[in-house]
């Protein structure tokens, strides 16, 4: 079997998971996502070239989708599944994700590996939030 053989059969994996409506909910993280005029999405996600943005924070993900300013892209919810597809398309050399986690003082988006962020999360787990005296 020729190495675009295994590709092309690693590759077969389902789209649809991939293009999420509105409503999706974000477990665990969200994406900015190009849409066309009917809100529907291609499964595009924002990023540059192959390296794709999620997010583990619904407010920075706001404020890039705000900067950018145009009606052709809207946050949508990544799902587990949809996690899992991305996921895939890594491993497959299709993509790389990072997982935007906020902004540096000077303002720069700050970004990490997805398989950092996971590793992080996992090692701290889910502290509770801390109480104002």
């Amino acid at each position: 079997m020729s190495k675009d053989d295994l590709q092309s059969e690693a590759l077969d994996i389902d789209f649809t998971a991939c293009c999420p409506d509105a409503d999706a909910p974000a477990e665990p993280y969200h994406a900015i996502m190009k849409v066309d005029a009917d809100g529907k999405t291609d499964g595009t996600l924002w990023g540059q070239g192959i390296k794709l943005m999620l997010f583990d924070d619904i407010v920075a993900a706001n404020k890039i989708l705000e900067a950018l300013g145009s009606p052709d892209y809207q946050l949508r919810g990544v799902t587990k599944e949809h996690l899992a597809t991305l996921k895939q398309l890594e491993e497959n050399g299709c993509a790389e994700l990072f997982v935007i986690i906020g902004f540096t003082v000077r303002g720069d988006i700050e970004a990490v590996p997805l398989a950092e962020h996971q590793a992080r999360i996992h090692k701290a787990g889910n502290p509770p939030p801390l109480r104002k005296k």
